[in-house]
């Protein structure tokens, strides 16, 4: 092996046995889909949609989509960015795929529909490949993500995420007076709201 070569990832745990086209969870809202595309531009000719990342299969350079193909390609990268396991692929694509975040578009059709390419400056860049439901709707599915790139294109849209769900919390406590160290009474430091 050529020491200029990276390393390739550690395989994929043979516990990660989803279909290629299982959709994971977004690792901060638990849900199927990860945001939306929301285009802001009359040059994109394709409605807005879902974005999904699914578990994906790799068929060689430069060809897959999902989970499996981004850690085939990256997984060398993602260990060094501190993604050290497949199981931080969707942890690493949360980390681009976010709120307000820019989406721009190359204009090299594929079937029909435009790729497009999540810019999260410094974090790195996903590609989405759009997929019919129906006839006038679409969905997003993370094809590949990855850094160092800045890819040419025309702005033509932005994500609009979920809110992440908010733990409860816990009540406020008011201080524990003399008294109520004498008589072991917990309820009084409970704080009126």
């Amino acid at each position: 092996m050529s020491r200029f070569k990276a390393p390739p990832p550690q395989a994929i745990p043979v516990e990660f046995d989803h279909h290629e086209d299982f959709n994971i969870a977004h690792p901060s809202t638990g849900l199927e889909s990860w945001g939306l595309v929301k285009v802001t531009s009359q040059l994109l000719q394709q409605p807005g949609g879902n974005i999904y990342l699914r578990a994906g299969k790799h068929i060689g350079p430069h060809k897959g989509f999902g989970v499996r193909h981004i850690w085939q390609e990256r997984g060398h990268d993602l260990v060094k960015w501190g993604y050290p396991t497949v199981y931080d692929v969707p942890r690493f694509v949360s980390d681009i795929i976010v709120h307000g975040t820019n989406i721009v578009c190359e204009f090299d059709s594929m079937k029909g529909n435009e790729r497009l390419i999540v810019l999260r400056g410094r974090k790195g860049c996903a590609v989405l490949a759009a997929w019919p439901i129906g006839d006038d709707l679409l969905y997003y599915s993370v094809v590949t993500a990855y850094r160092n790139r800045t890819p040419n294109g025309k702005a033509v849209g932005m994500i609009e995420g979920f809110q992440i769900p908010e733990t409860p919390k816990a009540p406020d406590l008011a201080p524990l007076t003399e008294e109520d160290m004498r008589d072991g009474s917990r309820s009084a430091c409970l704080a009126n709201p």
